[in-house]
């Protein structure tokens, strides 16, 4: 499956849906979807169909904080598996970012 990019009508907010298996395959794909952030744009990170995420997919995450102003970034980690949260936590992704 593919990622999916929706934005609010304002475009304020951009909720992207990540696919079964975030990995590697999908890092040309998710690093598009936060190429021209806007300037205030919040983004929410939909892991409802994640089952699968590996090192290379935390490391996407560390480079989107960083592209979108690492503490002013504005992004949520939604609807994870606990496994996908435990990998979060382990990680001290809960940290950096809002985990829901």
């Amino acid at each position: 499956m593919a990622i999916t990019v929706s934005k609010s009508d304002d475009g304020n907010t951009v909720t992207v849906k990540l696919p079964n298996e975030f990995d590697f395959r999908a890092h040309k794909e998710f690093r598009d979807t936060h190429k021209n952030p806007g300037t205030k744009a919040k983004y929410i990170l939909d892991f409802s169909l994640t089952e699968h995420m590996d090192s290379s997919a935390l490391g996407m995450l560390l480079l989107m904080r960083e592209e979108l102003g690492n503490d002013n970034a504005k992004v949520r980690l939604i609807n994870c598996r606990d496994n996908i949260k435990s990998l979060l936590e382990m990680a001290s992704f809960h940290q950096l970012f809002d985990v829901a």
